[in-house]
């Protein structure tokens, strides 16, 4: 099968990238990245062609589109710091990039699978939250929503010309985590603790510390990936993919540090020091991922396992 990934040069596109050549795929990427999370062995095996390119360019991703028989569209922005500091460039890509491709899908037959987000369904009290759960949003004039917005605007793309003939699969990570997580200090909540840790800082927790996450190893993430994309009943369907095990942000700052053996101290700070006043924060993020598990898909690998074998990641 020949597979197109956007984003392929990030970090679940990497791994994804990786999954789809030893499954005996050939896969391009296009990414503005370069390819440095993607190993050596992968990128010199033949079947693994990568373009540092911007998807926004519908001439070379129609030609892309042609090439391929089934496409992950994975570029996205999904620094929480950038969609609050720079709201315009999260709509620009996810929005934007995500209308012309799953158009381009539509026109061309091609089957799209798209990853959407756990933040989709925002600030609702209800979990866990189940695929068809309502969305629950903060103002517009709060930055932190432009990434659920487009995201969520992408899934309607989906459905829309989904009832034309689209074939199409969208996924919604829960907290995705592991070797080659994004760059070290920015980014996601892990690789900004581990920076600290690793320089013995202090650690910074946004206020007030008790709010939840459950996180996903990217192994198990890209299994589940895979699963839905590979399966015809998955067709046309929204599935979460993530675990059950709810961590507030101070207690996976304690763990990180008790598994490190690290010694920094870990301290609250205010939302608006780090994110500025254009955050608004998500209290508790729990995933039902009854639908995506009556798939066989289920987790593996634990968070302690995981934090460990993502801190030593780091530290070659």
């Amino acid at each position: 099968m020949n597979i197109l990934i956007t984003g392929g040069g990030g970090f679940v596109g990497s791994h994804l990238a990786e999954a789809e050549i030893l499954a005996g795929n050939d896969v391009t990427v296009i990414d503005t990245a370069p390819p440095d999370k993607i190993p050596v062995k992968i990128m010199n095996n033949g079947h693994l062609h990568y373009m540092k390119h911007d998807m926004l360019n519908p001439v070379v991703l129609g030609g892309l589109m042609e090439w391929c028989d089934m496409v992950y569209h994975f570029a996205a922005i999904a620094d929480p710091q950038i969609y609050c500091d720079h709201p315009e460039k999260v709509l620009r890509l996810d929005l934007e990039g995500s209308q012309l491709i799953i158009k381009m899908a539509y026109e061309m037959q091609k089957k799209i699978v798209f990853s959407s987000t756990s933040e989709i369904y925002g600030k609702n009290p209800k979990v866990p939250w189940s695929e068809d759960d309502d969305r629950v949003l903060g103002s517009t004039s709060k930055n932190r929503w432009s990434y659920s917005s487009s995201k969520a605007a992408a899934e309607h793309y989906c459905h829309a010309y989904g009832t034309l003939g689209l074939k199409f699969v969208i996924l919604r990570f829960f907290n995705f985590y592991g070797p080659r997580l994004d760059f070290i200090g920015t980014g996601r909540v892990m690789t900004c603790f581990l920076e600290k840790f690793l320089k013995g800082m202090p650690v910074e927790v946004v206020e007030p510390g008790d709010q939840t996450r459950c996180f996903t190893y990217i192994s198990d993430g890209i299994d589940g990936i895979r699963k839905a994309a590979h399966s015809p009943e998955a067709e046309q369907g929204t599935f979460n993919i993530g675990t059950n095990r709810e961590i507030s942000m101070w207690e996976l700052a304690s763990l990180m540090k008790k598994i490190g053996k690290f010694d920094s101290e870990i301290k609250l700070i205010p939302a608006e020091k780090k994110y500025g006043k254009g955050y608004d924060d998500i209290f508790r993020r729990i995933p039902n991922c009854a639908r995506i598990m009556s798939l066989g898909w289920e987790p593996k690998v634990s968070l302690e396992e995981g934090i460990i074998k993502t801190i030593e990641s780091f530290k070659i």
